[in-house]
This record gives structure tokens, sequence and C-alpha cells, in this order.
């Protein structure tokens, strides 16, 4: 299977520019299970997972994130209007807020404050490079499924993906990523209860390009891993989770100072 290189290059790195946003504890289900009877997911014996994609407006997340080359102490702040914006924000002890990344329908800004340079891109060069990045990015930041390109997965796209249950009596999850120029493999692995429990993208010659480990509590909070290669290396970043705060508001959006240094999309990410 083949997808864009710019589309699991922008999730991976959106995540570790910012030491990974978040990965949130699904709402509450409320759903009635006569919802899925007959459905395609249960066909495929995942509607226990799509039952717990409740629908959201807004949300706001707060955690730790421990990672090489960080201080001591980082602390992380999500909020996400669905579908239209995303931002996410690294605050450490006694510098204040340190990176930051905005993503809407419109832009995507992100500042290394440490350094003093930000990068910013146009609604028409984000929809160039990958049109539906905010919403799937929402998506991966709160545990669930997407079909790249084509949204959440729910009934309305369930068709694209395929679903096995290995040796260890895992679900895998594999949605079909049609025909482009880069080979690349993706696998959502759901646990006994619905929840995603990793995320994994194969390069090609079968090389892990990123993998996310998801570990839910009970009460709602969540440690997450995510891991990557940056430069040559493997780079691992732990984020612990409170609950998430739903329908919450968005704050506004940063003031690049005037001392501040613009530059391209990759360079941004040397930076760091």
């Amino acid at each position: 299977m083949r997808i864009s290189r710019n589309i699991i290059v922008i999730v991976a790195l959106l995540m570790s520019a910012v030491i990974f946003g978040a990965c949130a504890s699904t709402k509450k289900s409320v759903t009635n299970d006569s919802t899925y009877k007959g459905s395609r997911a249960a066909a495929l014996g995942i509607d226990d997972a799509l039952k717990g994609y409740m629908d959201w407006n807004s949300a706001e997340l707060s955690g730790k994130v421990k990672a090489p080359g960080l201080p001591v102490s980082v602390s992380l702040k999500v909020y996400m209007k669905r579908d239209s914006a995303l931002v996410i924000s690294a605050r450490a002890i006694l510098v204040g807020e340190v990176a930051r990344v905005e993503l809407s329908k419109d832009s995507l800004l992100m500042i290394n404050k440490l350094k003093k340079v930000y990068c910013k891109e146009s609604a028409e060069r984000l929809n160039q490079i990958y049109p539906s990045a905010c919403g799937e990015v929402q998506c991966i930041l709160l545990g669930r499924m997407i079909v790249p390109g084509k949204g959440e997965l729910s009934e309305r796209n369930i068709d694209n993906v395929s679903v096995n249950v290995n040796s260890e009596n895992i679900r895998e999850v594999r949605p079909s990523l049609g025909e482009m120029p880069v080979e690349i493999g993706v696998v959502y692995k759901l646990g006994a209860d619905g929840k995603m429990s990793d995320l994994i993208a194969v390069g090609e010659n079968g090389k892990n390009f990123f993998s996310i480990n998801y570990e839910w509590e009970k009460n709602g909070s969540s440690d997450i891993t995510f891991v990557t290669t940056k430069k040559s290396r493997p780079f691992e970043v732990l984020i612990n989770l409170d609950a998430p705060k739903w329908e919450t508001a968005m704050p506004q959006s940063a003031k690049i100072p005037a001392n501040y240094r613009r530059i391209g999309f990759l360079d941004f990410f040397k930076s760091f």
C-alpha cells in the first residue's frame, strides 16, 4: 500500500515538534448498542471501538512530558475545536511557553521560542500538502482510528479497512491507503475493550516510521509513548495526561515578536 510521504511526515513531525500533542481518553459513550447491530463494523468485529467515538465540539487536555533534551519538567496544553482548530503549547518551569503549534483550516503556525524562529504556511499551501490535516491529527490525538484522507473511521468509510486477529488474539485494523508515491503501511491494534492500544506506521523495507502506544486509565487519564527517529537515532517521548475537559474555549492566537525569524517547514524541525 502507498501513501503520500507528506501526510505521514506532517502527522509525525507535528507531534514531535511540540513533544507530541496528546492522546486523550475518548468521551463516555452513550450510544445505543442497536446502532451497530448488523453493521459493517459489527461484521468486522470492531463495533465496540466505534461505539466509543462520541460526538464532541471542543476539548482541552493537560499533561506532563518527558523526552531527550527537554528540561526536567515540561507541561503540555492542547486545545481542539473539532475539524477546524488545534493549538498545542509546551511550557517549562521558570521559562514559560517554549513551543507552540496552531493548526486550522486556514493556516499552520509553529513557533520555537527558545530559538526565536517560526514557520507559517497559508491555507493554500497546507491544503496542497494535506487538506484534511486538522481533523485527522485530532483523531490521532484522541486515540481514534482514521482512514488517511477520508477522516475518522466510521460506517461511512469502513469499507476502506480490513481486520485480522494476530497470534496474541489482538485485533489489527489496517486502513487502505490507496496508490500513492511512497510505500508505507499503517496498523491499529485494539485492546479487549475496543480502545486503540497501538498505532504503527511502517515504511519501506519494514522500517518503523513511528509508533504510538496508548495505556488508558479508568479515571480518564492516560500514558502515551511516542517513538520515532530523529537524526537517525531513536527518539522516544513519554506523556502523562489528565482526564480531558470537554466543551472548552479556544485560546487567542499567538502574536509573533518582531525579532523572531521566519523559516521554512523543514528548517523549523531542524531547529529543535
